[in-house]
């Protein structure tokens, strides 16, 4: 349970958490000058939004668990539907940040909530909790692989224990801001000021939904990406439509925007394609470096006394991406990895795939980032921590070496 917080925790700190730092932000300073009641209120549903979307989380993973399908942490993020939903939610949250357009409750629940505009209800902070959640998942974190790995192992009970806590681990910033208001009120109120930050960090989810329909290409082709994203696109120029020409009803506008993203959710169904077809070509030396991944030859390789590297990774894990800039790619550790007598395997796990998921699975790991080396002094395999550093992995490759 300690481990599960911890990782939860740290989770606010990963590169894959980047995306909703706008979101965040905007929680934070929204509430300058406000009173401590609204502050708290605010922030305890937030937090509520992130501990009932783990607690989803951990629902569909134990029954698609109880099903005996392959089950893993952002597991999600492999299925076209659900890019294609995330990149219309974050497209109307960046219309919502332009001032296209605002949230609005229903009479019914204004009654039970804080009124307010531009998502300052208690149902927006709600929304916006679990939208943090869905966008934090696509990768793991120190101690947050440890604890997946533990409760996916297991049964339903610990499945939601731990996913109940890893919830309370990425809510505790909120949270510690509902037990002080005091952090957020004493920021300066808000003014002429926010409406160009807000401008600058719905431009930043635009980025993050043009992201996700970059992982959606490798997934369904580029033609009916392409399709999607003209619908996505025709809902923010919908919204723009309203906010210009007051006049126009707003049940129409809803209503388009209802139809539009239908559309786009139907888009991967309206044109054939088989998945993995169009590879990204890449002039970089490490991704003319991987080996395909075979588990069935490490073994041999061992014997024959090479060091294996064996690197999982997504289109979609940030962290992944952010290891082999920084990391794999150096200088140092490209050489390493192209010497004669080392193999570096790559498994690419953008799209489902059970044999990565049951390698995956041998580690007692249900999530990405994951790097393992092999070697006669390491038959076993050595995991390397979600964070990758160059002396972690010169260590672990001289351990390796024997």
């Amino acid at each position: 349970l300690l481990i599960a917080f911890l990782g939860g925790l740290i989770l606010n700190l990963m590169p894959c958490v980047l995306p909703v730092l706008s979101i965040k932000l905007l929680s934070v300073i929204n509430h300058g000058g406000s009173d401590s009641k609204t502050v708290r209120l605010s922030f305890l549903a937030s937090a509520a939004g992130i501990i009932v979307s783990f607690l989803i989380i951990a629902g569909a993973l134990a029954v698609l668990k109880s099903t005996g399908a392959a089950i893993g942490w952002g597991i999600q993020f492999q299925q076209p539907w659900f890019l294609i939903i995330m990149a219309v939610i974050i497209t109307v949250f960046a219309c919502n940040l332009m001032g296209w357009f605002e949230f609005r409750l229903s009479s019914r629940m204004s009654d039970a909530a804080l009124k307010g505009s531009a998502g300052n209800g208690l149902g927006g902070h709600f929304a916006t909790g679990m939208l943090a959640t869905l966008l934090a998942t696509p990768c793991s974190a120190p101690f947050l692989g440890t604890a997946v790995g533990f409760a996916l192992s297991r049964g339903t009970l610990e499945i939601m224990v731990i996913f109940s806590v890893l919830g309370l681990g990425l809510s505790a910033p909120y949270l510690l801001v509902a037990l002080a208001p005091r952090l957020a009120s004493s920021l300066p109120k808000p003014g002429a000021w926010m409406i160009t930050l807000r401008r600058i960090l719905g431009i930043a989810l635009g980025g993050t939904a043009i992201w996700l329909l970059s992982v959606l290409t490798v997934q369904i082709g580029w033609f009916a990406t392409s399709l999607s994203a003209a619908f996505i696109l025709a809902i923010a120029i919908v919204l723009y439509i309203g906010h210009r020409y007051t006049d126009l009803p707003r049940k129409a506008s809803a209503s388009t925007v209802l139809i539009l993203s239908f559309l786009a959710l139907m888009s991967p169904f309206l044109t054939p394609y088989v998945a993995g077809t169009e590879a990204i070509a890449s002039n970089k030396p490490i991704d003319q470096l991987w080996k395909p991944f075979d588990p069935a030859i490490i073994d041999q390789h061992v014997r024959d006394g090479r060091v294996v590297f064996v690197d999982v990774t997504a289109d979609w894990c940030i962290t992944c991406q952010v290891n082999k800039t920084f990391v794999l790619a150096s200088d140092t550790i490209y050489d390493k990895l192209s010497a004669p007598g080392v193999v570096a395997m790559q498994a690419d796990w953008t799209l489902p795939d059970d044999g990565i998921s049951q390698y995956l699975a041998s580690f007692q790991r249900y999530g990405i980032p994951f790097n393992a080396i092999y070697g006669p002094g390491a038959p076993q395999g050595l995991p390397l921590p979600e964070l990758l550093s160059q002396d972690a992995v010169m260590k672990a490759l001289e351990q390796a070496q024997g």
